[in-house]
């Protein structure tokens, strides 16, 4: 089955349904779509060959309703990227929205701060122990030691100003 995109102010279902005259799963009877909307949402008597005739035809109607709806979603999607006119009003509307949603969000990743994480500048202190230091983790997670009475080690400030505070070196 062939998908016609559709003119001016028809609406999806009322292209569908055309397509499914074509196909030969419905009749022209009437004008309405009441007879699209029927094979899609009832359910049929499957006792009687009628019956399983009508089921099957609305089970290849549902799936081919959900194939049109994919592929016209696609393609509202395709040609909003392209900013392209459709010439569905509908469509165009919605076309429209989804192009303007796009740039919007564009133009939020492209605004958006990227910061290089901080770097810290390491300071070191050099310091003098006044006792044996087992081996230990310091403030920033790396592990130090272990070191012997009377050593003098460069270790980063705030690691060193803690082993002063302890009365562990001195400066």
């Amino acid at each position: 089955m062939r998908l016609n995109m559709g003119k001016h102010n028809e609406y999806p279902i009322n292209i569908f349904r055309k397509e499914c005259i074509k196909a030969g799963i419905l009749e022209t009877i009437g004008e309405d779509n009441k007879d699209i909307l029927d094979l899609l949402s009832q359910s049929f008597d499957e006792s009687t060959l009628e019956g399983k005739i009508k089921k099957a035809k609305s089970e290849y109607a549902k799936r081919k309703f959900e194939a049109f709806c994919r592929n016209r979603f696609r393609s509202i999607v395709d040609n909003s990227l392209d900013n392209l006119n459709i010439d569905n009003d509908l469509e165009s509307r919605i076309s429209k929205r989804i192009y303007e949603l796009l740039n919007e969000y564009k133009g939020d990743i492209l605004n958006t701060n990227i910061r290089a994480k901080e770097v810290r500048e390491k300071v070191f202190k050099e310091v003098k122990l006044s006792q044996d230091v087992p081996e230990f983790i310091g403030e920033d997670m790396r592990s130090y030691g272990p070191y012997k009475k009377g050593e003098i080690i460069s270790i980063p400030l705030r690691n060193a100003e803690i082993l002063i505070r302890e009365k562990v070196a001195e400066s």
